[in-house]
């Protein structure tokens, strides 16, 4: 998830363990549910914010040993805006959910897999900078106003 903060903009990451692993959020699929549908309970249930998604980013599928079984696991990423919420609010999964300045960020994740989704993402946001909300402008002052004439 995004959000702009002046002509930049900041990613929403949570965190596990001490020292720290920071990661994009993601889960599970519900019954009944599409990829859209848990990315966006996920991301509130982790982050304790709310998102729009813009569009799809990319799928990531990785194997994992459990109990001596091997498990192959497809994650699909979605770009997000932030709409409202407060990291405070993060579920019991996470330790830490944290807005970090998006080159910041890509430096916190851990994963080369996660790294590469904030590239995509900064690529979308080049060819649509509207997508998470306008740059901040100064606000304009006319001189004129509020003076005696």
């Amino acid at each position: 998830m995004l959000r702009r903060r002046g002509s930049t903009f900041d990613a929403l990451l949570i965190g596990r363990g001490n020292p720290r692993v920071w990661s994009l959020p993601k889960g599970h699929v519900e019954p009944r549910e599409s990829h859209e549908q848990a990315g966006l309970r996920e991301v509130r249930e982790e982050t304790g914010c709310w998102g729009e998604i813009i569009t799809k980013l990319s799928d990531i599928s990785y194997w994992f040993y459990l109990n001596r079984s091997k498990h192959k696991k497809s994650v699909h990423f979605f770009l997000m805006r932030y709409l409202s919420g407060d990291t405070a609010n993060h579920d019991h999964e996470v330790d830490e959910a944290a807005w970090f300045e998006i080159r910041a960020a890509k430096k916190a994740l851990k994963y080369v897999n996660e790294k590469r989704l904030i590239d995509l993402g900064m690529e979308y946001l080049q060819e649509h900078p509207d997508a998470v909300g306008e740059p901040e402008t100064p606000e304009y002052v006319n001189p004129a106003i509020g003076m005696d004439a």
